[in-house]
C-alpha cells in the first residue's frame, strides 16, 4: 500500500494511492508503530448509524455542532491537537469512517454518498440539526457530497486541503519520474534522513494510524480492500466544490522544492527536472486555491505553507484562520 516517493505525496496523490503522507515517513523509516498514548480531553463513544459501529470522539463544548473528518487511512485522533481549541464556541467531536479502526468494517457502504449520510446519521443521533463540517483530503468530498444531499444541514465548510480534483492530483502524481531510494547517486543516507526529520509530521495519532497499514492480518487485508473503492471513486469523477452554497474555507497547502525533493543534492543529475516539477506543483496548487475562492459562492480560500497535513504543519495558524472565518460568517460576537 506504500506510495514509493514523498514527493509524489505532496504532489497530491494525498494517500488515495497508498499510505497517507506522513504515515509514509513512518514507514520508510522502516520502524514500528509508537504505542499511542491519548492525552486529548475528549470522551469516545461508538454510534451505530446505517450497519456501522462508528468511533466518536467528543470533547464537548457548548454551541453549534463542529465535526471534523479525517482523511484517507486516518482516524478521529488526527485531530487531538486542533479539536480542543474549539471548544468555546462549538460542540466539538470529531468521526472515524466506516471501514478504518477501530470503527467497524461492513460489508458495504464504501462510497462518498454513504460516509455523506454517515454523518448526517450521526449529527441526528447527538441531536444537531444543523453544524460545521471539517475535513481533511478525501473528506473533502465527503462535505461536498453532504452539501448537495443536506445543504439546509450545513452551517459552514472548512476544507482542510480537501478542496481539489482528487483525479488529477493522483493522475499528476503517477506522472512523476523521480523516485526517492534512501541512498543513491546523488543522494546520501545521511542526508535523506536529515531531510526526513526536517519534514516528519510531528504526529503520534497518524503514526498510530499507520498500523492499518502495517499490518499483516486478514481484517487489515479487507479493510483495505474495502476502503480502496472510496480511493477509486474521488479519482474517477470531478469533484464539484463549487456546489457548496453555504459558507465554506479552503486552507490549502503551499509546497516548496525543499519539501518535495530536498533529500536530492544540488549536482544530481535530477536536480532540474526535480526543480521544474516543484515549480508546476506550486503553479497548481497556486491556481486550485484562486479556484476556489473564485467559484465558490460563499468562498474564501487560504494558503499555507506546509505538507499535506497543513491542520499539523501550520497548527497555530489553521485554528487562527479557521476561528476568524467561522466567527465571521456565524456571527459570534
Amino acid at each position: 500500500m506504500h506510495l514509493s516517493t514523498i514527493a509524489i505525496l505532496w504532489l497530491g496523490s494525498v494517500g488515495l494511492g497508498g499510505t497517507p503522507p506522513c504515515l509514509a515517513q513512518h514507514a520508510q523509516r522502516g520502524s514500528t508503530a509508537p504505542s499511542f498514548v491519548d492525552h486529548s480531553p475528549h470522551r469516545e463513544r461508538f454510534v451505530n448509524v446505517n450497519g456501522a459501529r462508528l468511533q466518536l470522539l467528543d470533547w464537548g463544548g457548548t454551541g453549534p455542532l463542529l465535526v471534523f473528518l479525517p482523511g484517507f487511512g486516518d482516524g478521529a485522533h488526527i485531530f487531538d491537537d486542533i479539536a480542543p481549541a474549539f471548544r468555546d464556541r462549538f460542540h466539538v467531536v470529531a468521526l472515524t469512517p466506516r471501514g478504518f479502526p477501530p470503527s467497524s468494517a461492513p460489508d458495504s457502504g464504501y462510497t462518498i454518498t454513504q460516509l455523506a449520510t454517515d454523518v448526517r446519521a450521526v449529527m441526528d443521533t447527538l441531536g444537531a440539526g444543523k453544524a460545521v463540517l471539517a475535513g481533511h483530503s478525501i473528506s473533502g468530498a465527503v462535505i461536498t457530497r453532504f452539501a448537495e444531499l443536506f445543504p439546509a444541514r450545513l452551517l459552514a465548510a472548512v476544507y482542510l486541503d480537501a478542496a481539489f480534483d482528487f483525479g488529477e492530483a493522483y493522475r499528476t502524481s503517477q506522472a512523476v519520474p523521480i523516485r526517492h531510494p534512501p541512498a543513491s547517486a546523488d543522494t546520501t543516507a545521511p542526508h535523506f534522513r536529515s531531510w526526513v526529520k526536517r519534514y516528519d509530521t510531528p504526529s503520534t495519532a497518524a503514526d498510530a494510524d499507520a498500523r492499518m497499514w502495517d499490518i499483516d492480518s486478514a481484517d487489515a487485508s479487507r479493510r483495505k480492500a474495502l476502503v480502496s473503492a472510496l480511493a477509486t471513486e474521488v479519482r474517477s469523477r470531478p469533484h464539484p466544490f463549487w456546489h457548496v452554497q453555504a459558507p465554506a474555507l479552503s486552507i490549502c497547502s503551499q509546497g516548496s522544492m525543499d519539501r518535495a525533493f530536498g533529500w536530492l543534492t544540488p549536482d544530481s543529475a535530477r536536480w532540474a527536472l526535480a526543480e521544474r516539477t516543484a515549480r508546476d506543483g506550486i503553479a497548481r496548487q497556486r491556481r486550485e486555491c484562486a479556484e476556489f475562492a473564485h467559484r465558490v459562492p460563499h468562498g474564501r480560500s487560504l494558503s499555507l505553507p506546509s505538507g499535506h497535513y497543513v491542520f499539523i504543519d501550520q497548527r497555530a495558524a489553521v485554528i487562527h484562520a479557521v476561528r476568524q472565518f467561522l466567527a465571521r460568517v456565524l456571527r459570534f460576537g
